[in-house]
């Protein structure tokens, strides 16, 4: 998975030492209060409450809520990872895998109904800029792909990838959660059309 371990990478600021144990439980906080009820409710005062570290602590490592979210959802989300070895289909579903991790595991319930509903674009943004590389390497393995004729020529890879991302939105509304099958059978149903004649 390409959620990475250890604290957010900010640069330092002057001052005492950094401590990780600190900054791990911030980054929790935040995870948790974002899963829960949204953006609207990772505050300063909210993080210190949750995480058990002192305010002044928190923005002694983050100047404002922004750069707090910032830097806890760049290092949640992590860098795509791209395997080099399996089949075409296997590459795209890892893909797969890692954008609805995202959606699953770092925004949660809460943070997926702000990005939904957009009720506080700034963090809305913040979150798509933090997706964005995992979505642009899928569309460029799929136009990749379907430039080689590994996959049907002409596919639309844009589409194909919203498709797979709502795919996992429909299926939340719809049943309040994403069956860990749901998944492979999302592929199957893409991949008639995605593969070559």
């Amino acid at each position: 998975m390409p959620v990475r371990s250890g604290p957010p990478e900010i640069p330092a600021r002057p001052g005492r030492p950094r401590q990780p144990e600190l900054d791990d439980r911030v980054g929790s906080a935040v995870l948790e209060l974002l899963h829960e009820g949204g953006p609207s409710s990772v505050t300063m005062e909210g993080v210190a409450a949750r995480s058990g570290v002192a305010k002044t602590s928190i923005y002694r490592r983050y100047r404002n809520r922004g750069e707090l979210l910032t830097a806890v959802l760049t290092h949640a989300i992590g860098v795509p990872q791209v395997p080099r070895e399996g089949t075409v289909r296997e590459k795209i579903r890892f893909a797969l895998v890692q954008a609805w991790h995202q959606m699953g595991d770092v925004l949660g319930p809460g943070g997926l109904a702000a990005i939904v509903s957009d009720h506080d674009p700034e963090f809305s943004e913040l979150f798509r800029a933090a997706l964005r590389p995992y979505v642009d390497s899928l569309v460029e393995r799929i136009q990749g792909d379907s430039d080689a004729g590994r996959l049907r020529p002409g596919l639309d890879a844009d589409g194909v990838v919203s498709l797979m991302i709502g795919a996992y939105l429909g299926e939340l509304v719809r049943r309040g959660r994403v069956q860990p099958d749901w998944l492979d059978r999302t592929m199957e149903m893409l991949w008639a059309v995605m593969v070559a004649p």
